[in-house]
């Protein structure tokens, strides 16, 4: 074989092997986005979801506090489980908003390496304008994680309080004396619903600016 033959097959798979290597990098920068769009939007799941077993845990609540009701022992029971179930989704938000924030750190580092690689400068810098743009799109939605944890907490100690308080008194006249409680408790359920759901709504539309068009 030819000298000059055996360098232009080495310089076409050195060629090759540099573009190949750039088409991963890329490839890997859109699976990065694509976990962050999904983990984000796993943590949104998880706030709905708590939201959902709320409603669940102040029905059997509102069943309990109800003149009519038959079995309050029961009732009792079944209102600690459903408020056990309830904290359970809580710590699911903060898992799923780590869980976040990890896929998040990976792509902005991985990103930040690509833009300094650009040689244009027009180019790197609109790159960089992006990033900032999807970053801050986020951010926004690592703060509707912290909040919807949040939100539900003094709720939950509401509800803890009343259940400690019935915990050794649950005839007609303690469930009676509780009334105006349980009426503001309602009304406080009613207004973390709306907040949740308008969290829920924001999260939903900075999700929509991080995924690619």
């Amino acid at each position: 074989m030819k000298l000059s033959v055996f360098v232009g097959i080495a310089v076409a798979t050195v060629a090759a092997a540099g573009w190949g290597g750039r088409a991963e990098a890329q490839d890997e920068g859109l699976k990065q986005v694509d976990a962050l769009v999904k983990a984000s939007g796993n943590t949104v799941q998880a706030i709905a979801e708590t939201k959902v077993q709320l409603m669940k845990t102040m029905d059997v609540y509102n069943a309990l506090m109800a003149e009519d009701a038959k079995d309050r022992k029961k009732l009792y029971k079944d209102l600690q489980k459903e408020m056990d179930s309830t904290e359970k989704r809580r710590a699911e938000i903060a898992r799923r908003s780590t869980a976040m924030a990890t896929e998040a750190q990976a792509l902005f580092k991985s990103w930040e390496s690509s833009a300094a690689a650009i040689e244009s400068e027009n180019l790197r810098k609109r790159s960089e304008e992006r990033l900032a743009k999807t970053r801050a799109s986020y951010q926004e939605v690592a703060k509707v994680g912290e909040k919807a944890s949040q939100i539900y907490e003094p709720v939950m100690k509401t509800l803890d309080d009343q259940v400690k308080y019935l915990g050794h008194d649950l005839n007609p006249g303690a469930v009676k004396s509780l009334k105006p409680d349980a009426d503001k408790l309602n009304a406080r359920v009613q207004d973390l619903v709306k907040a949740v759901d308008d969290t829920i709504t924001t999260a939903n539309g900075r999700i929509g600016a991080l995924r690619p068009e």
